[in-house]
């Protein structure tokens, strides 16, 4: 992913590569095959132990350097595993109707489960909440971190402290209140578990810039409005393949679009519901790795790398991260200050915030040199599979993915002063950042600089306000004068100039 694209180059790579892939054909093996796992190849879909597994393969950097001890804590975490969203709810209700269209067809043929399916998610009016493995996924989480930095996460609760901070969206809240129960359990008085109260706060979602810029940025609401449809012909085209290898194979009549909703089905069948061998069954491991690829290549474009608005827009999150490892390194250097030291910044949100987080610190970029990130220029699509590629949801952003900036204080080696080092962890990992040279644990200095600096050259305002262009009115005839006086209506197709700009851009 070193070399440097324009952004809309990568369908016409994209497409190559899906050229190459019907060249090979795709080989027949089985899902479950010794090896290979479907949890691990779900994209974003994938649950948080099979997307932290996936993490062994990174370097370990060792323990923590001598005479150095975790202060601060930043985390900011995706919502844990959460059930359908509405819409796809509805999605799966019209696939059960499709599949037996389809079993009926094939006969004998078909899969037994496809005759009689029915979505277990059939009736349900609400979706996209948090499960109970969702609240399990963050109440460990929390019992982690809590049991690795005991120097943060030992003192005393108070909101000041540990300020939990959230989006106005219930999966997410719903997060934050089960990391809290893990991280403040037995410390309180309450119940058998003597648990306590504590506060979660959020922006509301018209407002919220630090983690919900993704909907309150109009000037990338309106770019990714325009560069989806790209996106969404690609999927289409890796759609139709399978569906043609699908039906040479199984001998089932599937169209690129039951594939679509196939792949939903597998998806939350194998992360919500452990079953992997009906609708992932349907597709071999090389199918499911190009459906996976697709996924995360709609990732890559829409969220990720592939655009530099895409995590741009995200400074402000960055800007209060770095303010509150001022505040943390301040408080330490004044010891008559009289507010309370913040030891941990605690955010709940989405993988639309978790991602161009990911992005700002430069992290799961191949071979890249540090001046391309710093640049902010939009990176190549990862390649297509068999080809190692480090960027997939699966590992970026699965459910309950958090990444979190450890603040270090370190004692100089000549008991002279001290100096405070900044370790990033993905998925509770340390990872390098590339502007910190390759270190595991770097310099805070160099990590303003080289990390933070190069994002902070525009304002979110400046990058995600679209400009307002008012078009002089149409110079009216005299008919239209004196028939339609003070222009109250107009003429059917004739645009309305009076109506705002800005208020269309809302509805994108």
């Amino acid at each position: 992913m070193g070399m440097l694209v324009a952004p809309f180059f990568f369908y016409v790579l994209a497409i190559a590569f899906l050229g190459v892939f019907c060249s090979r054909g795709l080989e027949s093996v089985q899902a479950g095959e010794a090896g290979f796992d479907v949890r691990q190849h779900l994209s974003s879909s994938t649950r948080y132990e099979w997307g932290k597994s996936l993490m062994a393969g990174y370097e370990d950097p060792g323990n923590v350097p001598v005479g150095c001890t975790p202060i601060h804590i930043n985390l900011v975490a995706r919502h844990g595993t959460r059930g359908p969203t509405k819409k796809r709810i509805k999605e799966l209700e019209k696939l059960a109707k499709r599949l037996h269209e389809v079993a009926a067809q094939a006969g004998n043929t078909a899969p037994a489960w496809m005759r009689d399916w029915k979505s277990p998610w059939e009736g349900k009016k609400v979706g996209g909440d948090l499960l109970p493995i969702g609240e399990e996924e963050m109440y460990f989480l929390a019992q982690r971190y809590r049991n690795n930095y005991t120097e943060i996460f030992e003192d005393d609760y108070h909101p000041e402290t540990y300020p939990i901070i959230t989006t106005q969206v219930g999966r997410s809240s719903a997060s934050a209140v089960a990391f809290g129960i893990g991280s403040f359990a037995g410390r309180g008085t309450l119940g058998p578990g003597k648990q306590r109260a504590f506060a979660v706060v959020s922006d509301s979602k018209g407002n919220d810039i630090h983690l919900r810029f993704h909907d309150t940025c109009m000037a990338y609401k309106q770019s990714k409005k325009y560069r989806m449809p790209a996106v969404e012909k690609l999927q289409a085209e890796v759609y139709e393949l399978v569906a043609k290898a699908v039906k040479e194979r199984l001998g089932l009549a599937v169209t690129a679009e039951d594939v679509s909703s196939l792949w939903l089905l597998c998806k939350n069948e194998a992360s919500l519901l452990d079953i992997v061998d009906r609708a992932c069954g349907l597709f071999t491991p090389e199918e499911i790795q190009l459906l996976e690829w697709a996924d995360d290549l709609q990732m890559h474009h829409l969220k990720g790398y592939g655009e530099t608005l895409n995590y741009r827009m995200g400074v402000p999150l960055l800007e209060d991260v770095v303010q509150s490892m001022d505040r943390a390194m301040a408080s330490l250097k004044d010891s008559n200050s009289d507010t309370a030291t913040e030891k941990a910044r605690l955010r709940f949100a989405h993988a639309e915030t978790v991602i161009p987080f990911i992005c700002l610190l430069g992290l799961f970029l191949d071979d890249v040199d540090v001046k391309s990130i710093q640049s902010e220029e939009p990176f190549q699509a990862p390649p297509r599979p068999p080809k190692h590629r480090v960027w997939r949801g699966a590992m970026v952003a699965p459910f309950g993915a958090n990444t979190a900036l450890v603040l270090h204080k370190c004692s100089l080696d000549s008991g002279t002063g001290e100096e405070f080092l900044v370790q990033a962890l993905h998925n509770e990992k340390s990872v390098s950042m590339p502007g910190c040279n390759g270190t595991h644990f770097c310099p805070i200095e160099m990590f303003k600089k080289h990390v933070v600096a190069p994002h902070l050259k525009r304002s979110f305002e400046s990058l995600c306000t679209v400009a307002v262009e008012h078009q002089p009115p149409e110079r009216q005839s005299w008919f239209h004068r004196l028939f339609v006086p003070f222009y109250l209506f107009r003429w059917p197709g004739k645009p309305a100039h009076a109506q705002s700009i800005c208020q269309s851009e809302l509805e994108l």
